[in-house]
């Protein structure tokens, strides 16, 4: 009889012991659920400063938006986006208002060591143009030939590279476009959205775009270092796997920034 109380008191130790266990494993799965439902906070500038996308920007904006909803499906990341200014983006951040940013702070050294960078989900580096029948696609092969861009451009200084190429600089866009298609230059250097455009547009069919971004210029997502890396590298994850099948460029074309 005593053995048999031995045994019943026991096997109800270790059903409360388990018991116990599993109530623990419930709450920190409620707990990490309810963390997951509040997601990463975002601060966004919807003017995007420094740069001025011009009647683009409702397109890049809304571009933004179908992307983060693309990769919250895929990924499980729900994020919470926080209109804010681009004065207070960073010290945001440094203040816990929100998680990261999206912004098109390039990556130099000196960033590097502060925050951490996820890969552009739109590049913005300037790009080749030139007539649609060109063969051109490399500035390597255009030596001795006339190539565009517009005054003060920084997209003047990848021609430092190429001195065989002669430069002549125009004063607008249109300009710039009207002197390729009239045979005056050979192509031009523009900056990708801007280029996409004017090429789409009002110079469809008698221009194209002939190379990528010739620079790593872009908008990135990026968090205070080492806060956050789990969640850049996922969404990094979640960039190639859109490439890959696809889906990025899809929705580039829906938004008209994807010639």
């Amino acid at each position: 009889m005593r053995e048999f109380h031995r045994i019943r008191v026991t096997m109800n130790f270790f059903r409360t012991a388990i018991l116990c266990v599993l109530s623990i494993f419930i709450l920190n799965s409620c707990s990490c659920g309810n963390s997951a439902r509040q997601g990463l906070r975002i601060g966004i500038d919807a003017n995007w400063y420094p740069i001025d996308f011009g009647r683009q920007e409702s397109y890049i904006n809304g571009f933004t938006e179908d992307l983060l909803l693309e990769i919250a499906r895929y990924s499980g990341i729900e994020f919470q986006r926080i209109p804010a200014n681009w004065d207070n983006l960073f010290d945001g951040m440094k203040e816990k208002k929100f998680d990261a940013v999206l912004s098109s702070l390039p990556p130099y050294d000196f960033n590097a060591a502060k925050y951490d960078f996820s890969s552009n989900f739109l590049d913005l580096g300037p790009v080749l143009i030139v007539p649609v029948d060109a063969q051109h696609s490399d500035l390597s092969k255009m030596g001795g030939e006339l190539l565009g861009v517009i005054v003060g451009d920084p997209s003047v200084l990848i021609l430092q590279k190429y001195p065989e190429i002669i430069i002549r600089n125009y004063n607008s866009i249109p300009d710039l476009l009207n002197a390729i298609v009239n045979g005056d230059i050979e192509g031009a250097l523009l900056n990708r959205i801007p280029a996409v455009s004017y090429v789409r547009d009002l110079y469809s069919g008698k221009l194209k775009i002939a190379s990528s971004p010739l620079t790593a210029t872009g908008l990135h997502l990026i968090a205070i270092k080492g806060k956050h890396r789990h969640l850049i590298q996922l969404f990094d994850k979640s960039l190639d796997y859109f490439k890959k099948k696809k889906k990025l460029q899809s929705l580039l074309q829906k938004w008209e920034l994807e010639t």
